[in-house]
C-alpha cells in the first residue's frame, strides 16, 4: 500500500470514529449540544477578544508548521481527495477535541476548584500527550519530544481562549479547525511516509 493510500485510510477512519461521537452526542438532544457544547448560543458573539486572540492564534501556529514541516509546505496549496479527507478530519477534531480537552476537561478542573491556570496547564498537558500518537504513525520515538511540546503550545493558546470566552468553546473550535485545515492531511502523510522532520527526510 502506498503512503496516501495509508494516510487516506488512517483519515477515513479517523473521520469515521470522529463524526460517530458527534453524532452520539447529537442525537439524544441536538438543540443542547449546540448551544450548551459547541457553545452556539447569544454569548458567542460577546466576547471579540476571544475571537481576535483564537484567529491569530491560528495563523501563527499554522505558519509555524508550514515553516518547521517542509512536506507540510510544499503540498499546502494542493487539492485533491486527500485533502478533502484532511477537511472532514479537521472540522470533526476541531468539535470532538475542543469538547473533550477544554470543556468537559476544563470544567471538570473548575468542579474540583482549581485556579483557570492549573485548568489551562492541565489541558495543554492532556492535549500534547494524546498527540504522541504522531510517534506510533512515524515510528520514530525521537521525535516525541517537538510534537508534544508543539502541540502543548497549542493546546494551551486553545485553552487560554476558552477562559478568554467566558468558558464558550465556539472560538476554541474555529482555531483547531482552521489550523486542522490548513496543515491536514499532509502532516499526517509526512508522519507515516518518514518525511516528518527528526526521522532523516524532509522532502
Amino acid at each position: 500500500m502506498g503512503f496516501r493510500n495509508l494516510a487516506g485510510w488512517i483519515l477515513a477512519s479517523v473521520d469515521v470514529l470522529l463524526t460517530g461521537i458527534i453524532v452520539f452526542w447529537l442525537v439524544p438532544d441536538p438543540a443542547g449540544f449546540v448551544t450548551n457544547e459547541m457553545g452556539i448560543n447569544a454569548q458567542t458573539s460577546q466576547n471579540p477578544w476571544a475571537w481576535a486572540l483564537a484567529l491569530v492564534g491560528a495563523v501563527l501556529y499554522s505558519a509555524y508548521t508550514v515553516r518547521s514541516v517542509p512536506f507540510v509546505n510544499d503540498h499546502k496549496f494542493e487539492f485533491s481527495p486527500l485533502k478533502l479527507l484532511g477537511i472532514w478530519a479537521a472540522v470533526a477534531s476541531g468539535i470532538v477535541e475542543e469538547i473533550v480537552f477544554r470543556k468537559k476537561l476544563m470544567d471538570l478542573a473548575a468542579g474540583w476548584e482549581l485556579h483557570p491556570g492549573w485548568q489551562v496547564l492541565i489541558s495543554a498537558a492532556v492535549f500534547g500527550t494524546a498527540h504522541a500518537a504522531w510517534i506510533l504513525m512515524s515510528g520514530e520515538v525521537k521525535i516525541a519530544v517537538p510534537v508534544v511540546v508543539s502541540t502543548t503550545v497549542l493546546g494551551g493558546l486553545l485553552a487560554v481562549v476558552y477562559v478568554v470566552a467566558g468558558r464558550n468553546v465556539l472560538p476554541a473550535i474555529v482555531a483547531h479547525t482552521l489550523v486542522n485545515i490548513a496543515i491536514e492531511p499532509w502532516l499526517v502523510l509526512a508522519a507515516v511516509s518518514g518525511m516528518f522532520p527528526g526521522t532523516g527526510r524532509t522532502r
